[in-house]
């Protein structure tokens, strides 16, 4: 008779999760997830990595640092003597270029491990020569942005009979913050350009920021030629955003009743870890375009990756980030938005089976958490 043998588990050290706990941000939105999922299989300590510096570490806790090298970047002399008295750190960041500057890739010797979100980031943190274990664990979306039914408009009423009333197809973007970076000047491009081919389009923008702040940016941003002569001939574009989303931060529920809303979701950031909303949008039913090259390949569907060339940096002067990112092709841009705004039956239907084929099966935070329980009994 053969003796049964199950596999059993170390015995945990403390967990600690340190995340930004008292700001809104993309950050924040995330850790919460991760805890939320960790706590179904261990206790975990949620640490305001603002307090990490200043505890004494007498537990040998393992440190999870979410971001990374953000926190390094502050307080390097302090964090550095608490290394050794941690059971391991687990850096979670992510790629928003290709390539990442030896001053970061210096940062993560001190971590045991480093989690990123995208096959994309992993690539741009080899290529600059980390040497320590890296994996991709992607973010992702409850069953319920899939399964749920459509909402009917309570937060964006104004938007939906707006949409009714001018027979309107509501093109859709996120920009709240790093408007280089999102390609705001790319998306302002695409919008001003799709106008000449479909006339009944309407620019929906979600910011973080009023009116000011975007006058602001677009004033920085280097006009382009292809809108016109006249910096007044930009500026009309930017005040024609009349159904524009600009106040603070939307709920689970307004975002999904927002990307219901919506017809298109544009993509036109010039690089990024990740970029959650057109995963969220996707789930949502709502077709996405965005420009092949970047870490959103990961779940797009192919036909919604728009041809792009190689462009300059997303985040000039960013002590991290020196690598180059992308910029779609304006027209092949347009060609993909018509031909979707008008076969929108069929696209649905396409974007509902990259849903069940892909984003089920790969991008559910139930299933996220089961791989960051993975991967940190890896390092106890």
């Amino acid at each position: 008779m053969v003796a049964r043998t199950t596999m059993v588990r170390k015995p945990l050290p403390p967990i600690w999760y340190v995340c930004p706990r008292f700001k809104h941000l993309s950050w924040t939105m995330i850790g919460e997830k991760h805890v939320r999922e960790l706590t179904k299989y261990m206790q975990i300590e949620w640490i305001e990595e603002t307090a990490l510096p200043t505890i004494m570490l007498i537990s040998r806790p393992l440190v999870i640092m979410h971001p990374y090298f953000y926190p390094f970047q502050k307080f390097e002399w302090s964090l550095k003597r608490k290394v050794s008295q941690m059971d391991a750190l687990i850096g979670i960041d992510v790629a928003d270029s290709d390539r990442i500057s030896d001053y970061a890739v210096k940062l993560t010797e001190y971590a045991t491990a480093l989690i990123v979100p995208s096959n994309f980031a992993k690539q741009s943190y080899l290529r600059s020569g980390v040497k320590i274990p890296i994996h991709v664990l992607p973010q992702g979306v409850d069953p319920e942005w899939v399964h749920a039914q459509k909402r009917n408009p309570q937060r964006f009423t104004h938007l939906a009979e707006l949409k009714r009333k001018r027979k309107l197809k509501l093109i859709h973007a996120w920009v709240l913050h790093s408007a280089w970076r999102k390609g705001l000047d790319i998306l302002l491009r695409f919008y001003a350009r799709l106008l000449e081919e479909y006339n009944n389009v309407l620019l929906v923008l979600k910011s973080a920021w009023g009116v000011g702040y975007f006058l602001e940016t677009i004033e920085r941003i280097p006009k382009p030629t292809d809108v016109g002569d006249t910096d007044q001939t930009f500026y009309q574009m930017a005040h024609r955003l009349e159904g524009r989303v600009d106040k603070g931060w939307l709920t689970e529920e307004e975002k999904m009743e927002l990307f219901d809303l919506v017809d298109l979701y544009v993509l036109t950031a010039r690089g990024g870890g990740f970029e959650h909303p057109p995963l969220e949008c996707l789930a949502r039913g709502t077709p996405v375009i965005g420009p092949k090259g970047g870490s959103w390949e990961d779940y797009l569907p192919e036909w919604a990756l728009v041809p792009s060339h190689i462009d300059g940096q997303p985040l000039p002067g960013n002590p991290i980030h020196v690598g180059n990112g992308v910029e779609m092709d304006i027209e092949k841009a347009v060609d993909k938005a018509v031909d979707i705004l008008e076969n929108e039956d069929d696209y649905k239907a396409r974007v509902r089976e990259h849903v069940e084929q892909v984003i089920l099966k790969q991008f559910i935070w139930s299933k996220i958490g089961e791989e960051l329980r993975d991967i940190i009994y890896t390092y106890v």
